[in-house]
């Protein structure tokens, strides 16, 4: 072969070769781009998660912080009034009157429950509107909320812990989300918040499903698809962070219930209407007390009223013993585990006053707890009337519970899965859901709009969006 055309053949492999290379080279540049783009994606969504998985596991160690302390403040309380029954017209007025100064002294809007303000403070996360949010949810808020609860609760206040851990929990997810820097991807306020609220709930009940179903039954005005890996997330490290440090528990335990006669049925008819009619009738009342004292305006006659609140707590207190205080988490049990189901006919009317008088002032307390034991007491007295026992007369008393939130709440199905999920009670979620729903009914016709929504609109006109 003649040098010239061996050059040529030499040419010839080696533009043949050209394009192999180039198409290699392009397809190791596309894999380095497309791993670049990866794992971008990835830093995106991990910084993204990150904010919720810290929020949510501060939410989880507080709220089980707050519970012992809550459960300590109760004790107290129930160890003086055994030390002298009459210290309780001592304990009891200094007490509401403590609770009431430091809401009013260092943070107003922490009054009360503390879903209201969650509901108005969602509202108000807009661009015009946000700098109103800080009154509502704040680091301050929370650390008012859970002393002066806690006071309150040692002076035999009728008032539950639930309410205000969701409070805390959306300021504990706020604060963190006002804490992100400017270069962080972006976040939707509202649905932080949201998440959050729904965090407290699941960490204070242990009812993950409850947490959730309340997100988008109470808070959400947008569908569940444009928060709800977040909203998920939230929960599941929160519960999990509760349980980490208190344990796996259910709230009310594993009580026996049954169907096994068809007097049930009436029984379960009245009991929904009357929990359903009582718990709006008193929502009704709380609201007018609140009104009543919101035109006080001046420093004493407001004294006079927290003190003539304690003094009335303390009669109930002094007579009926401690049935008449705390969050009545000793009456569910005792109605629901032993034998021993008598219920007055006048304990229901007591809860219900002593929670009146305890929430209407000013301090700090939810009626979550307070609600379900009103709920119970009516149960437990109905179940008496038509002379059911055992498991038939639990089962009336769990729908009592169901329905007296939700007059309250006027969420039926939050109300229906957290009682399912504090009792783990597969075969009754019907009864609570027909309890939840008929209860529902009737107290819309004694008020149309619930007892939260009521109070949001108050906050809101507050602080100047009404």
């Amino acid at each position: 072969m003649s040098p010239v055309k061996y050059r040529t053949r030499k040419k010839i492999v080696r533009l043949r070769r050209q394009p192999l290379i180039q198409y290699g080279l392009r397809l190791l540049r596309n894999r380095y781009h497309s791993t670049l783009e990866a794992n971008e994606v990835i830093r995106h969504q991990a910084l993204q998660f990150l904010p919720f998985l810290i929020a949510s596991f501060i939410t989880g160690f507080v709220a089980f912080g707050y519970s012992r302390l809550f459960s300590g403040a109760e004790w107290l309380s129930h160890w003086l009034y055994g030390l002298h029954p009459f210290s309780i017209f001592i304990v009891t007025p200094v007490c509401f009157v403590a609770s009431w100064w430091l809401v009013r002294r260092f943070a107003p809007f922490a009054r009360g429950s503390g879903i209201p303000q969650v509901m108005a403070a969602v509202e108000l996360m807009k661009p015009e509107t946000e700098a109103k949010v800080s009154p509502f949810l704040s680091l301050r808020v929370l650390g008012v909320k859970i002393v002066s609860s806690s006071i309150k609760v040692v002076g035999g206040g009728i008032l539950g812990r639930e309410g205000p851990t969701i409070q805390i929990a959306a300021s504990i997810f706020r604060q963190i989300y006002n804490w992100l820097p400017k270069w962080w991807p972006p976040l939707s306020q509202q649905n932080f918040v949201i998440a959050g609220a729904a965090s407290g709930l699941a960490a204070a009940f242990n009812t993950p499903l409850g947490g959730i179903v309340f997100a988008i039954e109470e808070l959400s005005r947008f569908h569940l698809r444009h928060y709800k890996s977040p909203l998920f997330i939230a929960v599941i490290i929160a519960g999990i962070t509760a349980q980490a440090f208190g344990g796996s528990y259910l709230y009310l335990g594993y009580p026996k219930t049954g169907f096994n006669s068809w007097v049930m049925v009436p029984g379960l008819i009245l009991v929904s209407v009357v929990c359903g009619y009582f718990a709006s009738r008193m929502s009704v009342l709380m609201l007018k007390l609140m009104r009543a004292m919101g035109r006080v305006k001046k420093v004493l006659p407001q004294l006079g009223i927290v003190l003539f609140c304690a003094l009335f707590v303390a009669i109930f207190i002094y007579w009926l013993g401690p049935e008449a205080m705390g969050s009545g988490k000793e009456i569910m049990e005792r109605t629901l585990y032993t034998a021993d189901k008598a219920i007055p006919w006048y304990l229901p009317f007591v809860r219900m006053n002593g929670l009146m008088a305890s929430f209407t002032f000013g301090g700090a307390g939810g009626v979550f707890a307070p609600s379900l034991s009103a709920g119970a007491c009516f149960g437990g007295w109905i179940a008496q009337l038509l002379e059911l026992s055992g498991s038939n007369a639990n089962l009336l008393i769990l729908v009592g519970m169901t329905a007296f939130l939700t007059g309250v709440t006027r969420a039926p199905f939050t109300s229906a899965i957290i009682l399912f999920e504090m009792t783990d009670r597969h075969s009754v979620i019907f009864f609570l859901l027909l309890g939840a729903l008929l209860s529902n009914l009737v107290a819309s016709l004694v008020d149309k709009h619930s007892f939260y929504d009521h109070l949001k609109e108050s906050y809101l006109h507050e602080v100047g969006q009404g």
